[in-house]
């Protein structure tokens, strides 16, 4: 048999039962919300990861592969992916700091049981008594924004975001840099390898001829031992610089987000054919300076210490909060919604820190220093950025002339080569001679593609000291 207090705790029970399974079930679809919302706000950042990079600069190298090495660094990079992610973390808070300007509502439905002694006071005596209470209120708070400190706190927080967008964009830039001037670097030694697996082969050629000539009494032992010796050198260097090869594809297939195992398999072009199309220009306007994002993250984040000495300033003023509450009160559960049994509740309250041990004016001593701080550290940016620029003109000017320097020594060289062959060919010298004609000539070689590698590079570099605006 079900009593009446049977039904009402069975009724009760189901209601709290009820709200918790939508709270629940409401959890489930926010959380399912926000991963479909982040997955989203990644795939549109690729493209905003892209411009911020100016990828369509990269057109200017004459190479198949660059660009295509460039654009997965930006898009797969795990490092890129949680700049991306801790920008996004700061546009959410952005969206908390605006919920502080708003009011809250609240709604806590509750269940009393009351149950009283049995007592007697003189000649009166009170019976032992059981009650249920049931409340439905619905409770709501609002600071009243008088003198906008609220409203200061989200423009803080958006230019905290604003200040994360360009060191997210600074990290693009950087990695785009990082796996240009290594791919560059890549193909170099390719060339290079080819090279020094001709000089070696040459010395060793050299070692042979020289000990058959010891043999005949026309070179010592020293020589031997000399021509010996830079074999075994030459095939030292040849080691090393597969070595530092594979380093170099290691790294790049960590950057594209592929196995390292699999980075001899990266696909690569000639470095022969590798040039930059585009023209250098000879100086670059302060205005280009100030648009890096370096520069534009200084700037933004002494925007937001200015304000947050606004706000420190504000807490010294009183606030003022507006607190509601409005629902159903009742004794009997079949009664709780009926028009009487309405409760309402509305207040105003000012709050006014009196003493707190000398808090708020350390904390607004604390705001001002730290925009020193961000001032001096702004100043330095500045002067930073004009270096890294001059010095990649600097730079470029003189590695420009250093290579074409190499190309003209290569190119003598070649000519010298091309008589010397032509005499070996009517027997005035020695096959030994010619072939260590040969050995110079790819030795200038080497060098010519080592000097022009780094006036690629030297470029790119040019690159990333003006935020991509070249």
């Amino acid at each position: 048999m079900f009593t009446k207090k049977k039904i009402e705790y069975t009724i009760l029970f189901l209601f709290i039962l009820f709200s918790q399974q939508s709270v629940f079930a409401n959890f489930d679809e926010i959380t399912s919300y926000d991963l479909k919302y982040k997955s989203a706000k990644l795939k549109c950042s690729c493209e905003y990861r892209l411009n911020s990079i100016n990828f369509g600069w990269w057109e200017n190298f004459s190479d198949p592969y660059l660009k295509n090495y460039v654009f997965l660094a930006i898009e797969k990079n795990h490092d890129l992916k949680k700049a991306a992610l801790k920008t996004e973390e700061y546009r959410q808070s952005v969206r908390q700091e605006l919920s502080h300007e708003i009011p809250s509502l609240t709604f806590a439905p509750g269940f009393a049981r009351i149950k009283t002694a049995r007592n007697q006071i003189a000649d009166f005596e009170f019976a032992q008594t059981r009650s249920n209470i049931y409340a439905i209120p619905f409770f709501t708070s609002y600071e009243a924004d008088i003198f906008l400190k609220n409203h200061d706190k989200t423009k803080s927080a958006k230019l905290k975001k604003q200040s994360a967008e360009y060191e997210e964009k600074a990290a693009n830039i950087a990695m785009a840099s990082d796996v240009a001037s290594i791919y560059i670097n890549i193909i170099k030694l390719d060339k290079i390898i080819e090279t020094q697996k001709k000089i070696a082969s040459i010395r060793k050629d050299i070692y042979e001829l020289t000990k058959e000539r010891e043999k005949s009494g026309l070179a010592s032992v020293y020589d031997v031992t000399y021509t010996n010796r830079l074999h075994t050198q030459s095939e030292i260097e040849l080691n090393d610089l597969i070595k530092q090869r594979n380093l170099y594809l290691h790294k790049l297939a960590v950057y594209i987000d592929a196995p390292s195992s699999c980075a001899g398999n990266l696909k690569r072009g000639s470095f022969d054919n590798i040039e930059y199309k585009n023209q250098i220009p000879e100086s670059i306007s302060s205005e280009t300076v100030c648009m890096r994002p370096d520069i534009m993250k200084a700037e933004t984040d002494l925007k937001k210490a200015k304000i947050d000495i606004r706000i420190a300033r504000k807490d010294f003023l009183p606030s003022f909060k507006i607190f509601g509450i409005a629902g159903y009160n009742s004794l009997l559960l079949e009664r709780l919604f009926d028009w009487e049994n309405i409760m309402a509740l509305i207040a105003i309250g000012a709050f006014e820190k009196i003493y707190t041990g000398g808090n708020l004016t350390a904390a607004l001593r604390i705001k001002k220093l730290k925009f020193e701080q961000l001032f001096e550290a702004y100043k330095q940016a500045e002067l930073n950025a004009f270096q890294e620029i001059n010095d990649s003109l600097c730079t470029i000017k003189y590695d420009t002339n250093k290579d074409n320097g190499n190309l003209k020594k290569l190119k003598l060289e070649k000519s010298n080569l091309k008589l010397v062959e032509e005499r070996y060919k009517a027997g005035i010298i020695s096959y030994l001679e010619y072939i260590q004609y040969q050995e110079t000539t790819l030795s200038l070689q080497t060098e010519k593609d080592n000097s022009k590698a780094q006036r690629l590079i030297d470029y790119i570099s040019l690159y990333k000291a003006t935020g991509t605006k070249l």
